[in-house]
């Protein structure tokens, strides 16, 4: 009986151990939350806040986003992945579009990429970079506006804890909530759901219903901690909420430890002044923290010299204040929530005017200056905005750079220097501009007659430089065949630069894209006979648009307005043809000179090099070629070959398509007439045409749909996978797929570098690329047609599709990974409790059978 128990024993904690201790464990304290979640938002513009509710800063290098039972990599937008304690950040689907909808946000944006958030709520998770779950859960119903989380110190899901924001969002700050709960709780029920749960989380009670304060809703707003002669040192709170609160046993606490007991009401968006006794904040630094009634932190600043901490807000001097930039401007970076202002408003709405040491003209007065200013972040304030390097009339009158304000408040640009490509520099100097200070939003324009910058047209480099002599901007850009006059190089709303038909000099920019006069390109013989028939053809001549071509030829007073014409001349002599070709806006000429002579006045040698001519023309052979030997033809070969479609017509242009092998060779097909039959990607055809030329490419050219036939589709084809070195004439019209880092974006045009060198990936307008979908920095993977342009070769991707981000491409097997991990924690729940079940049956079924003591 001994042995059984023992067995049994050993057998009931096996079975507890398996079930109870599985090799790896989840629960990890949640230091970093998902506080908001606005899947309300459309596909792209999507977004969740993060908040590091912790006392230290936290590196999120490595860590994902899951979702969908995806894992979504992490990846520095705007400013790093070091998250300080108690900051706000955002992951945003597409950054771009977050900041569009949010232009004034400057804290941190993570860039991520999903396909979409479901608004009735799903799962995610944030897992860390060793693949640890950090917080997991399904998010309630968010339909109309984002989902906020309460008490931020709570791991309740549920609409206990969450709720809907009232009209839009809080992206980047302290939760804001009605009044009044979304499901109609009454306060008790409110006070017992919540109060309970957190003892910390501050409860304001009115007649009906609670009022939740949550931290970062009531701010320190501005303060004077250096007053002027006989007057006080104050502190400026700011109430964001829409109702007012009730400071009682409200306490503020400075850095010695001393407090001070508030007890005023503070109203709705309104101010309180908190006056205090000289010295109790110190001049060169401090913190001031403000508490509730519970001692919850609700605001804490930072200023001066306080444990040297670098993101520290300013400390103002006699007779100035440190306020915030704008009233309850919150990003939880000090540094940049706050600045000096020599305009102190006392229970107003703030007024930044920066003091007079950082307005005057020079900003050289010492490294420590210097110093200070280069803490602000200066690449979220000024850029370059607009580029005009070739005007109508005088470039040396008309040309300009215009810079802009895109921050919160105004900088004093004396000292700041713009640099081209020759490392020709301008220092802006006060004494050449009635102001040099650009407010938030404004526009400082700099012209060439200042700045004696000669700006090029075809290619060039701009930087703008800090007084600090810190980069902060480079702009790189190029146009061929030329640039027109009167167009200006701007950047959009979502960061995309442009060549531009409208000029928007100190103004907002206005996007209207430039077009280029048409391409001529046009063979016709130079010496002819009388009434022999002259052939001229104008068919690959274009447009860099794609626009519709009107085309005119003008010889003896005849008009021909096709691209291709025939003529005869009765006389002998000189004559000229002018061909004339508009796209509606610009008209382009060229005049072709032939000879027409007499037949009866040739010599032998001409009737033979005549005869030879026409019997050449007349017994030239169609051959059959493989696609790999087309472009090794001259000139007007007729040829018929077959291939693959691999870009279909319109992608790139509507008069020209591609054809590859698998993984190996290709060409361009060309039809003046854009007449194509119904066509897919994959589709093998067969096809007759022309070797022409254009730009330096080959290209068999065909006259009409009927030189192209449909035989099977087989699939698209494979992209021959190269390294950047290969590219070049050998693989000129291949599909093929590099890697590299992403090391420059220029308007259309974006540069990868690997090892062995860099390529220029050209973006068609046609293609309808998110350019704004990748920044410098991006590891990508790029598939696309190689193309010569005269003597650039390109690779031009035909959408999205042709474009990875290289930490996408392994996803699959970390997806499985993680997923297995969150379905094994879902399968414990039901495995403890059957472990614990079946362990107490089989201890009931043994002493059930345990033999019974017979009594004597």
């Amino acid at each position: 009986m001994k042995n059984k128990k023992q067995k049994l024993a050993v057998l009931t904690l096996v079975m507890l151990g398996f079930f109870i201790c599985p090799p790896t464990t989840h629960a990890l304290d949640q230091e970093i939350i998902i506080s908001e979640i606005s899947a309300y938002l459309p596909s792209n513009f999507e977004w969740l806040e993060i908040y590091n509710k912790s006392s230290e800063p936290i590196d999120l290098t490595d860590w994902k986003f899951y979702e969908n039972e995806t894992n979504h990599g992490l990846n520095v937008f705007q400013g790093d992945l070091i998250i300080e304690a108690q900051e706000y950040a955002i992951i945003a689907d597409v950054p771009e579009n977050f900041l569009q909808d949010n232009p004034d946000f400057n804290g941190t944006i993570i860039d991520s990429s999903w396909s979409s958030l479901k608004e009735e709520g799903e799962e995610i998770a944030l897992i860390n970079e060793i693949d640890e779950i950090i917080e997991i859960f399904t998010y309630l119903p968010c339909p109309d506006t984002s989902l906020q989380k309460i008490n931020l110190d709570l791991n309740d899901y549920s609409e206990i804890n969450w709720q809907i924001h009232a009209d839009s969002h809080s992206a980047g700050q302290a939760n804001q909530f009605d009044q009044a709960n979304e499901d109609g709780q009454t306060q008790e029920e409110t006070e017992e759901n919540i109060t309970n749960e957190n003892d910390d989380q501050n409860i304001e009670e009115t007649e009906d219903e609670p009022i939740i304060i949550s931290p970062g809703t009531i701010l320190i707003n501005e303060f004077v901690s250096d007053p002027i002669s006989n007057e006080s040192e104050w502190i400026e709170l700011y109430n964001t909420n829409s109702f007012a609160v009730d400071l009682t046993d409200w306490t503020i606490e400075e850095g010695s430890g001393a407090t001070i007991n508030l007890k005023e009401t503070i109203d709705s968006q309104s101010f309180h002044i908190i006056e205090l006794s000289s010295g109790k904040l110190n001049n060169s630094g401090d913190v001031i923290i403000l508490k509730n009634n519970n001692e919850t932190m609700i605001d804490t600043v930072f200023y001066g010299d306080w444990e040297n901490n670098s993101n520290n807000a300013p400390a103002a001097t006699d007779p100035l204040s440190t306020a915030r930039i704008s009233d309850g401007y919150n990003t939880n970076n000090y540094l940049n929530d706050f600045a000096v202002t020599q305009t102190p408003t006392k229970n107003e709405s703030n007024l930044i005017t920066l003091p007079q040491n950082e307005t005057e003209d020079d900003f050289d007065s010492s490294p420590a200056q210097e110093d200070k200013k280069e803490k602000l972040d200066y690449k979220k304030i000024i850029m370059i905005n607009e580029i005009y390097p070739n005007p109508l009339g005088a470039d040396s009158h008309y040309e300009f750079i215009e810079l802009k304000n895109i921050g919160e408040q105004e900088i004093n640009l004396t000292s700041w220097q713009i640099q081209d490509a020759d490392k020709n520099n301008y220092k802006i100097k006060a004494a050449d501009f009635s102001s040099t200070i650009i407010k938030p939003t404004q526009y400082f324009v700099i012209t060439r007659k200042i700045s004696g910058l000669a700006l090029n047209n075809d290619k060039e480099t701009i930087k703008l430089i800090s007084p600090g002599n810190k980069t902060i901007q480079t702009i790189k850009y190029s146009e061929e065949p030329e640039l027109n006059e009167n167009a200006s190089f701007a950047i959009d709303k979502i960061g995309d630069w442009h060549w531009t038909a409208t000029v928007t000099k100190g103004q907002a920019n206005i996007i209207n894209l430039m077009n280029h006069p048409p391409i001529i390109e046009f063979t016709c013989p130079k010496k002819i006979l009388m009434n022999e028939t002259v052939t001229c053809d104008a068919s690959d001549s274009y447009d860099l648009e794609n626009d519709d071509l009107a085309f005119n030829w003008q010889i003896e007073n005849q008009i021909y307005p096709n691209p291709i014409f025939t003529h005869q001349f009765a006389e002998k002599g000189d004559y000229q043809i002018q061909l004339i070709i508009s796209d509606q806006e610009f008209e382009v000429k060229e005049v072709h000179k032939i000879k027409i002579s007499n037949p009866d006045e040739e010599t032998a040698d001409t009737k033979n090099s005549k005869i030879k001519s026409q019997t050449k023309n007349n017994e030239q052979p169609i051959l059959e070629v493989k696609l790999d030997q087309a472009k090794n033809l001259t000139l007007k070969t007729k040829i018929k070959t077959k291939g693959i479609v691999s870009v279909l017509p319109n992608t790139f242009g509507k008069t020209t398509m591609y054809l590859n092998l698998k993984n190996s060779a290709g060409i361009q097909l060309y039809m003046y007439k854009a007449d194509w039959p119904k066509l897919k990607i994959g589709d093998l055809v067969d096809v007759a045409g022309e070797i022409s030329e254009s730009k330096g490419e080959k290209r068999i050219k065909l006259s009409s749909k009927d030189d192209l036939t449909i035989l099977e589709n087989q699939g698209s084809p494979e992209a021959k996978q190269i390294m950047i070195n290969e590219i070049g004439e050998e693989i000129e019209g291949y599909l093929v797929q590099i890697q590299g880092q992403l090391i420059e974006k220029s308007g259309s045009r974006f540069y990868v570098q690997d090892e062995t060198g860099e390529a220029e990936i050209y973006i068609k307008q046609k293609t309808k690329i998110t350019k704004s979908n990748f920044k410098e920095g991006d590891n990508l993977t790029i598939t696309g047609i190689v193309s010569q342009n005269d003597d650039i070769y390109q690779i031009l991707p035909r959408s999205n599709d042709d474009f990875i981000k290289n930490q996408e491409i392994n996803q699959a097997d970390e997806n499985l990974k993680i997923s297995q991990n969150i379905k094994s924690n879902q399968v414990l729940n039901y495995l403890i409790p059957t472990a614990i079940f079946l362990a107490i049956s089989l201890m009931a079924i043994f002493y059930k059978k345990k033999p019974q003591k017979i009594s004597s």
